[in-house]
């Protein structure tokens, strides 16, 4: 069936896809909304900038969010300027900071259903550029919030590593390297190499729960298997392996 006259198709979506309606985003929905959107209603009333307003339900059963406009950088066509990074883990820092008063008794979240554990937070767990617009050199918004659940702060920031200056862990260990310490500097108070050692266990866990939301049937990360994932991050985590050293030298 074709999408109604009024709703537009936005690019990417891999794990549920999403269109505009009006200045509206309607994605779909799973046993995890819930939690979702009491995250997102805590965080608005904690007036933390650059998130989606949950709006409710429409009539076909999707979530109702508001739109953040700004400009997402494809992934692996161009890079994030230095200045871009720098605002995205500052905004992490802002996240983190404004979350940690989120109650921590059980919720049913995407992945798993539990509270939070001692020294954990809800992270966003996918605050990777295809999940950003930025306005210029500044972010503007981070949306998709689908994936949010149990973690630990070092876990957003490896993801952001991950799609950005890791995203080619076979490239120049220098410009790695310098790309980590932006995140590292713009975040404060972090060691650009235990990000670098936090990206392997992060997204290791990932491919974990990509495999298991595929057992289990989950339409989401059945599409993302439709992309040669986890596989693909997999790949990419071996080579990695071996320039880890490379890159941790060009911090020193």
């Amino acid at each position: 069936m074709n999408d109604a006259p009024d709703e537009v198709a936005l690019p990417g979506g891999n794990v549920g896809g999403a269109v505009l309606v009006g200045d509206t985003v309607r994605r779909p929905t799973g046993p995890w909304t819930p939690a979702v959107h009491e995250l997102l209603d805590f965080l608005a009333a904690a007036e933390l900038a650059k998130i989606p307003r949950a709006l409710g339900i429409d009539e076909r059963g999707r979530e109702i969010l508001t739109y953040l406009p700004g400009e997402v950088v494809p992934i692996g066509e161009r890079a994030l300027t230095d200045a871009q990074l720098a605002s995205a883990a500052a905004w992490l820092r802002e996240y983190h900071r404004a979350v940690a008063g989120f109650p921590r008794s059980s919720r049913r979240w995407r992945f798993v259903e539990r509270a939070l554990a001692p020294g954990e937070i809800v992270c966003h767990h996918d605050t990777a550029m295809y999940n950003m617009a930025f306005d210029g050199d500044e972010l503007a918004g981070v949306f998709d919030w689908d994936v949010a659940g149990p973690g630990i702060p070092l876990d957003d920031v490896a993801i952001l590593a991950w799609n950005s200056p890791l995203l080619f862990p076979d490239g120049d260990p220098a410009e790695a390297g310098r790309g980590l310490r932006v995140i590292a500097d713009g975040y404060g108070g972090l060691d650009p190499v235990a990000i670098l050692d936090h990206v392997s266990a992060r997204m290791t866990a990932a491919s974990d729960r990509i495999e298991a939301g595929q057992r289990a049937g989950d339409a989401g990360m059945l599409r993302l298997g439709e992309i040669g994932e986890p596989a693909n991050t997999r790949a990419r985590l071996a080579v990695l392996a071996t320039r880890r050293d490379a890159i941790a030298a060009a911090l020193t």
